[in-house]
């Protein structure tokens, strides 16, 4: 009967703090000001025309990132 023992010595690279943080602060001011946006919106267009827009402009952000990305568009499977 043997043993076996494994040692993982993985160590990951810390985080820049910097990173880290400006990436709390941009994610604070931008959720932060979805419900401003949202305000001044409805007061100018209907809730379901805004929220069409808002997953317009959703999905093609998404496409357009992983376009540039350089994945694939959706076939014809896809769509």
């Amino acid at each position: 009967m043997t043993t076996a023992t494994a040692t993982t010595d993985v160590s990951e690279p810390a985080p820049h703090r910097g990173r880290l943080l400006f990436s709390l602060f941009a994610l604070y001011v931008i959720w932060g000001s979805t419900y401003l946006a949202m305000r001044f919106a409805l007061a100018g267009f209907p809730p379901f025309r805004m929220a069409g827009l808002r997953f317009l402009l959703a999905g093609g952000l998404l496409f357009a990132g992983l376009r540039l990305k350089g994945q694939p568009g959706p076939g014809v499977r896809q769509w």
